[in-house]
C-alpha cells in the first residue's frame, strides 16, 4: 500500500489502467442496471409468475414452494422451474419492500455484477487484461442481457452461476488446486437450482474435467503409474462427487423451505416429476417463440413491454445488440476453424462452451422455446469476440483503430436502441425505425 502513495501519477495511472477501466464499466454497468428499474412500476411479461411467486415466499406463504397453489385470476405460481431464482428475488423483496425495484434488485445486481465476472473468466483463459476489458466493454453494452437483468425473471442468474463454474474450473485447470473444482461443482449445482437446463453445465464441465484430469494424471503419468484405464477409473469417483454430489447438495439446500413447511420426500419427487412432465408436454404456441438456430442470427426478438399511449409509446425488448451478435457469427466461425488449425486449449474451451450451452437445445424434449435460452451461451460467445478484437489489436497495423471503431459501433449500437430496450417514450410514428426486421416486430 506504501508504494502506491509514492508512485507518481502518471505511473500509477499506466500500471493499472485496465483495473481502472474496469471499476468505471463495473460502476457504469451497475448504473445502468439500477437506473429507473422500478419502470414499469407494475408486472410485465413472465413477471406475472416470477414476480408473484417470490412475493409470495417473502410473505412466507408455502404456496410459493409447492404445486397446486390458487392464485388470483391473471397470475400463477410458478412451479415449473426450481427455486433459487425466485428466493433471490424474494430476498430482493424482503430488503427494498413488495415493488418493483425489489422483485428485479438482484436480477440487477447479477446482470451488473457479470461485467467483473467475464472480465476475470476471460483474463484466466487468455491471461490478456486488454482482451478481458474488451470483453466486459461488450457485455456492459450487450442489450440482451441488459433487458434480462432488468425484468424478475430468473436466466440471468443461469448465466452467472455457469459463467462462475466456468471461471473456477478455469482456476482450477491453471493452479490443479482441487478447491477450485469443487467451487465449480457448488455454481453448476447453482445453475441447476435456478433451471433445469443448468444440467448443461454439470455435463460439460464435468466431461472436461475428467478429460483435463485424465491427460494430466493418466495418461502423462501412465508410465510411471501403470495402467491408463485403471488411472481413468481412479478419477471417477471425484468427477462424481464434484459434479454429481455437490450440486446435488446445493439443489437440497434451495429446497429446504418447502421441507420446512411440512413436505415430505415423496412430495419432493412428485413435484420434480411434474416439473419434468410439464416441460416434456408443452405444446403450447406463442407468438415470440424462435426455433434453436435462429437465436445467434437474431431472427426473432421478444416482446416485452407495451406502455402505449396516443402519440408517445413505451416499450421493451429482448433483443440482442445486432451489431455485436451478427458479427460475433463471424468470429465464431473462425474460432471453430482457428481451433481445429491450431488447437488453441482456451480458445476451444470457450468455443466448446458456446456449443454446449445452446445445441442440447435441438434435442431438448421442450419443444416451447424463446431467444432467451441463448442466454448462457452468450458469455462465451462475447468472449471469441474479445479474443479476436484483441489479436487484431496485436498483429494488424491498424488493429488497433479497428477495435476501436468496433467497440464505438457496438456503444453506438446500444444508445441506439436504448429507448426500447428501457421503457423510454418513443412516438408512435419513430418507432418503426428499430424494426431492422420483419420478424422483429
Amino acid at each position: 500500500m506504501k508504494s502506491w502513495f509514492n508512485m507518481p501519477l502518471n505511473a500509477f495511472i499506466t500500471r493499472y489502467r485496465f483495473e481502472a477501466l474496469l471499476f468505471f464499466l463495473l460502476i457504469l454497468t451497475l448504473g445502468l442496471k439500477l437506473y429507473r428499474l422500478d419502470v414499469p412500476n407494475s408486472y410485465y411479461f413472465d413477471e406475472i409468475y416470477y414476480a408473484f411467486t417470490a412475493q409470495e415466499m417473502a410473505k412466507g406463504n408455502r404456496a410459493g414452494w409447492e404445486i397446486g397453489g390458487k392464485a388470483p385470476e391473471g397470475f400463477a405460481y410458478e412451479w415449473s422451474h426450481p427455486h433459487l431464482g425466485k428466493e433471490l428475488s424474494a430476498i430482493g423483496i424482503l430488503i427494498f419492500g413488495d415493488n418493483a425495484f425489489g422483485w428485479r434488485f438482484f436480477q440487477a445486481i447479477f446482470g451488473g455484477f457479470g461485467t467483473l465476472f467475464i472480465y476475470l473468466l476471460c483474463y484466466e483463459l487468455f491471461q490478456s487484461k486488454r482482451a478481458s476489458l474488451i470483453a466486459a466493454f461488450l457485455f456492459t453494452f450487450e442489450s440482451f442481457i441488459f433487458v434480462l437483468s432488468r425484468i424478475t425473471m430468473v436466466d440471468i442468474f443461469l448465466m452467472s452461476f455457469i459463467m462462475l463454474a466456468s471461471l473456477f474450473f478455469v482456476k482450477y485447470a491453471r493452479t490443479r488446486k482441487n478447491t477450485f473444482l469443487v467451487f465449480s461443482g457448488i455454481f453448476c449445482g447453482a445453475a441447476v437450482s435456478v433451471k433445469w437446463s443448468g444440467v448443461y453445465s454439470l455435463e460439460f464441465l464435468g466431461a472436461i474435467s475428467f478429460l483435463f484430469i485424465f491427460y494430466r494424471e493418466g495418461f502423462l503419468d501412465a508410465k510411471k503409474r501403470g495402467s491408463i484405464t485403471l488411472q481413468g477409473l481412479k478419477i471417477i469417483p471425484r468427477i462424481i462427487i464434484i459434479f454429481i454430489v455437490i450440486p446435488f447438495v446445493v439443489y437440497m439446500i434451495t429446497y429446504l423451505p418447502f421441507f420446512l413447511y411440512g413436505n415430505s420426500l415423496s412430495d419432493f419427487i412428485n413435484l420434480q416429476s411434474n416439473m419434468y412432465g410439464y416441460h416434456k408436454g408443452l405444446t403450447a404456441t406463442h407468438p415470440y417463440q424462435a426455433s434453436w438456430w435462429k437465436w445467434p442470427i437474431l431472427l426473432r426478438s421478444v416482446y416485452l413491454y407495451l406502455g402505449s399511449g396516443p402519440e408517445e409509446s413505451s416499450h421493451i425488448y429482448a433483443i440482442g445488440n445486432p451489431f455485436i451478435w451478427w458479427t460475433g457469427c463471424v468470429f465464431l466461425i473462425l474460432s471453430v476453424v482457428q481451433v481445429i488449425r491450431k488447437e488453441l486449449p482456451a480458445l476451444a474451451f470457450v468455443t466448446l462452451s458456446v456449443f454446449a450451452y445452446w445445441l442440447p437445445w435441438a434435442l431438448s424434449p421442450r419443444k416451447l422455446v424463446f431467444l432467451y435460452h441463448f442466454l448462457p451461451s452468450l458469455p462465451f460467445f462475447l468472449l471469441i469476440i474479445a479474443y479476436f478484437l484483441n489479436l487484431i489489436w496485436e498483429k494488424f497495423r491498424y488493429g488497433k483503430v479497428f477495435v476501436i471503431l468496433y467497440l464505438a459501433v457496438a456503444l453506438g449500437m446500444f444508445i441506439y436502441f436504448y429507448p426500447i430496450l428501457a421503457a423510454i417514450p418513443v412516438s408512435n410514428t419513430s418507432i418503426e425505425g428499430y424494426f431492422w426486421l420483419r420478424a422483429w416486430r
